[in-house]
């Protein structure tokens, strides 16, 4: 790769004046500055030129660049950029530093050149969503102008105060990538490169590398504030579907590579419901862990001394297969997996734009809000409007109104174009007055997993789950899938959903009962909104 070095003499006119001692002393430092008039601009795959000026306080530039298919001219304050017709059928990426000053006293600014190729594939040419799936070796583009699929926000007031449309946007930039690596080292090679936002079109291009693997990619204003984020799925086995209960179902969890048993890729994405943001599963393999034996009447089979004895093998093995994963691979921004209690906000849409500007933050549940429920929810808004403050997440819908054959995706919805979250009823039908249904009958144990016989015979792995707190939990022992079918009110589902789940080694649909909503424990119960759990995904209905 060549490496050029272009020295720039940029024209100032100098005005004669009188100064005091006392205008020197309050003068400004005279640091260097540099500005473009753009960030990035994109090159037809014809090839062709563009011009960008630059601002600056100093006489002297320099251009630095590596890319042997990009020349530059400089006359003045302007730049020319000059490429040939791309021959390489996907899009070239090219970075050029504009220095202004003489060190130690300089300025830099970073230009983002693109130039298309015929093979660059336009993820959002169908429609537009939060996850987009891709391959590896490949160039992309994305429509950045629109938030999600630009749908329904749930019932949350999002849209009415912040809109679908993406303002102000200014670059984007690589958040996380991440393999089922354990010692990663390919979490570096799912993204090639930096994806970079073109103003001029309103979307955002990136390159895949040599690993399948998952990204997310966020998208920035001049200030640094994320505006929007989108995952990238990046999988070379193609994603096929078959039907279970009228619903036209994935092949593998959201954000897995297969399905294959026992294969640590099979794991896919951790969703809190109602948010678009992925969180990693557990790195390391799958392991046998022992497990309890009960009676039809959930009796222990046990003496006392075995029970302890099974117990400290099944918690010896916990703690080394649930590992929080903090890979990043070339990402700017790091995980925060523990202690980070969701904030409340006083007005509508709630804590919402604190989640969108912290997609790698796991917003734990609280229990010290004293108004007389639990919360199990993440998305809070305390609404002082009615007879005493009183929580309105139980009934907001973030990921669907939750009835099947309408358009209910939202804005939030994890799923790729095309597909939508498993909508009421997905697994079973949930009896009027009951937290949750028995559906064992319909699912057969398999190597840690699940295989779901009474539906589309697929394998459902014991991928874990973050708890309320954000802990990594319960990987090879059980299942949690979420479907947008919300709980409604009261101590038996304020801020819970239904999901798929497993408790003393039986599957049910629903949210685990509280027994008794005074007792702590019933804070933890299956179906909190604030537990990040699987995701399988469902062909939309239209």
């Amino acid at each position: 790769m060549k490496k050029y070095i272009i020295y720039l003499l940029v024209a100032m006119t100098l005005v004669g004046c009188e100064s005091t001692p006392a205008d020197i002393l309050q003068a400004e430092p005279d640091y260097a500055t540099i500005t473009l008039s753009s960030p990035s601009v994109i090159i037809a795959e014809e090839g062709g030129q563009k011009t960008l000026f630059v601002g600056t306080n100093r006489t002297e530039l320099e251009a630095l660049y590596e890319a042997d298919w990009l020349d530059v001219s400089v006359e003045g304050a302007a730049i020319t950029l000059f490429v040939d017709a791309n021959p390489t059928g996907q899009s070239r990426q090219a970075v050029v530093d504009v220095v202004a000053g003489d060190r130690p006293d300089v300025a830099k600014a970073r230009l983002r050149v693109v130039q298309k190729g015929e093979g660059t594939v336009d993820l959002s040419a169908e429609a537009t969503a939060n996850c987009y799936m891709a391959t590896t070796g490949s160039s992309y583009l994305f429509d950045a102008s629109i938030k999600g699929n630009g749908a329904g926000d749930g019932r949350s007031n999002y849209i009415a105060r912040y809109g679908v449309e993406i303002e102000g946007a200014a670059y984007a930039s690589l958040a996380w990538e991440a393999t089922y690596d354990g010692d990663k080292t390919r979490s570096t090679k799912i993204i090639e490169g930096e994806p970079v936002y073109i103003a001029e079109e309103r979307a955002i291009y990136f390159a895949t590398g040599e690993s399948e693997g998952n990204a997310l990619v966020t998208l920035h204003n001049a200030s640094g504030e994320i505006l929007w984020s989108w995952h990238i799925w990046v999988s070379n086995q193609e994603v096929t579907t078959s039907m279970a209960n009228d619903l036209e179902w994935m092949d593998r969890n959201l954000g897995a590579l297969s399905n294959n048993v026992g294969d640590i890729a099979n794991r896919g994405m951790l969703y809190q419901w109602g948010r678009k943001e992925p969180f990693l599963p557990s790195p390391v393999e799958y392991q046998e862990v022992p497990i309890h034996r009960y009676d039809e009447n959930y009796n222990l089979l046990e003496s006392e001394e075995e029970y302890y004895a099974i117990q400290a093998e099944i918690e010896a093995a916990r703690v080394v297969m649930n590992v929080n994963n903090y890979q990043t691979g070339n990402g700017e921004m790091e995980w925060e997996y523990v202690g980070h209690l969701a904030p409340v906000a006083l007005t509508a849409p709630g804590n919402i734009d604190y989640a969108l500007q912290h997609p790698t933050t796991v917003l734990s549940c609280r229990d010290d809000i004293a108004i007389g429920e639990y919360v199990f929810d993440w998305f809070l808004v305390m609404d002082l409007e009615g007879a005493g403050a009183t929580m309105q997440q139980a009934d907001s819908e973030l990921w669907g109104s939750g009835n099947a054959g309408t358009d209910y995706k939202t804005i939030f919805d994890p799923c790729p174009v095309g597909y939508v979250m498993p909508p009421k009823g997905a697994f079973s039908t949930l009896p009027d007055g009951y937290a949750c249904t028995y559906v064992s009958d319909e699912w057969q144990v398999s190597d840690y997993g699940w295989e779901w016989a009474g539906g589309n015979g697929d394998y459902f792995p014991s991928s874990g789950n973050l708890d309320v707190s954000g802990l990594i939990g319960e990987t090879s022992e059980k299942m949690l899938y979420w479907s947008a079918e919300t709980m409604g009110s009261g101590s038996q589902g304020f801020g819970k959903a239904a999901t798929l789940f497993v408790a003393y080694n039986d599957v049910y649909y629903g949210v685990y009962p509280l027994m008794d909503p005074a007792e702590g424990a019933s804070w933890y119960s299956y179906g909190a909104r604030c537990f990040a759990a699987s995701v399988r995904c469902v062909r939309e209905q239209k």
